[in-house]
């Protein structure tokens, strides 16, 4: 697919690292040529194809974990998104037994780790550093997932701990704070906003 088609559409909705299973309705974006993949780039070069503010909505999941230079890859994706766009991404949350297994995985999520990137603005009693990165997104949602793939009996264990652990901010901290290591949570889910 060519740079100049993508841009004809009236809503522009991206799914990074989209792999064979593309969401529909989006364009597939992965560093493999595989069947659903539209373009074929390296995140780690950036999203140099795209223009500022073109794109609506940017899906990612279990793409970020994989990426070295993620100040990069946040950056363009704030540079590409327009004011009112969003970027939804699940990660592997740090307890995740899966994270270990796999080694193309670089980097930890826990629950603080997108508000590196944010204004700062959260209801959490600890307070990240917000310096590091001139782009920054609000934090519209996040959410904890336990689950055990693929075991259906532990899954219906662990959608009690999602009830739980997800009722507030509170909860979310006390679950990685004091439960982490007891309880392992499957991956996080993340909305931003980009603060342009």
């Amino acid at each position: 697919m060519d740079i100049s088609d993508l841009l004809k559409v009236d809503i522009l909705k991206i799914d990074l690292g989209c792999g064979p299973s593309k969401k529909e309705g989006y364009i597939g974006i992965d560093r493999i040529n595989l069947p659903g993949v539209d373009l074929v780039c390296n995140f780690e070069e950036g999203l140099e194809f795209l223009p500022d503010n073109c794109v609506d909505e940017i899906v990612s999941s279990h793409l970020l974990e994989h990426i070295e230079n993620i100040e990069l890859l946040m950056s363009e994706i704030h540079r590409v998104l327009k004011p009112n766009g969003v970027k939804k991404m699940i990660v592997p949350h740090f307890s995740n037994p899966y994270y270990y297994s796999d080694y193309t995985h670089k980097r930890f999520f826990g629950l603080y780790s997108m508000d590196y990137f944010s204004d700062g603005e959260n209801n959490f009693k600890r307070k990240v550093p917000i310096f590091y990165n001139s782009k920054k997104f609000k934090v519209r949602k996040r959410k904890l997932r336990f689950a055990s793939p693929p075991f259906y009996f532990r899954n219906k264990f662990k959608a009690f701990f999602t009830h739980i652990f997800n009722y507030n901010e509170f909860m979310q901290e006390l679950y990685e704070d004091l439960f982490s290591n007891l309880i392992s949570c499957y991956e996080i889910h993340y909305e931003l906003e980009p603060i342009k």
